[in-house]
């Protein structure tokens, strides 16, 4: 079942089994009813590769390409580390410029673009935990900003500044064990606004995040629902 996190003030919480042969070299026969062992899981890189939303996932009309903050010559921040500010309010910095939630084994980022929606892109940022850390993130993180964030916060990275207006919260998508979803405007020190709206969904150990940048179409809150959905389709 679902868990949404409650919204406060305005906004928005192997062994495996393993048969040895004996030391005489000697093989020895299955017994019947045996437990085989369990399969060998991939890497939290390669997982991570592998549920990301593709554009095969979406169909005609849309696009997917590779970003990675971490090598991008304009971003905000290269990682949260590099954000500066309320301490509660970087992970809402931080998910906004594609960054993960917390410390994930692994996260990686795509933009989406579709052919209704010009001038929108929709990040989609997906991060793999260790076991119970995802749950942990979105409830502690997570709800530590909504809580004490939602009003608005400014935060500075390479020196540069963002305001961030406050928060409104928007209906939860019925996807995932937990979810939370707001928009917002945001301001660059010295530069111009653009609108936001995000979707935070935890799936198992999984964290995903969609985040619509810019553009008219910003403003229908159906935007993000089909990737929501595909992203969500594609997780165990």
């Amino acid at each position: 079942m679902k868990r949404t996190i409650a919204a406060g003030v305005s906004l928005l919480t192997i062994a495996a089994f393993i048969s040895l042969a004996g030391c005489s070299g000697t093989a020895t026969a299955s017994r019947p009813g045996a437990t085989a062992p369990p399969k060998p899981q991939p890497a939290p890189a390669q997982r991570v590769t592998e549920l990301l939303v593709a554009r095969a996932d979406l169909g005609t009309g849309w696009s997917v390409r590779e970003f990675d903050p971490a090598k991008g010559k304009s971003v905000f921040a290269r990682s949260a580390r590099e954000i500066t500010g309320d301490g509660p309010c970087i992970p809402l910095a931080a998910m906004t410029h594609q960054l993960p939630l917390g410390r994930p084994q692994a996260y990686l980022s795509r933009v989406v673009s579709t052919e209704e929606a010009p001038g929108t892109r929709i990040y989609v940022t997906l991060a793999t935990y260790d076991r119970g850390m995802a749950m942990t993130a979105m409830d502690t993180l997570l709800g530590d900003a909504v809580q004490g964030c939602s009003l608005g916060f400014t935060v500075k990275a390479n020196g540069h500044g963002e305001l961030y207006d406050p928060f409104d919260p928007e209906e939860t998508p019925d996807v995932g064990d937990e979810a939370l979803a707001y928009r917002g405007m945001i301001t660059e020190e010295g530069g111009g606004s653009r609108p936001i709206r995000t979707t935070v969904v935890r799936h198992g150990d999984e964290i995903a995040v969609c985040t619509a940048v810019g553009g008219a179409h910003i403003a229908r809150p159906a935007l993000l629902t089909p990737v929501i959905e595909a992203q969500d389709a594609k997780l165990p």
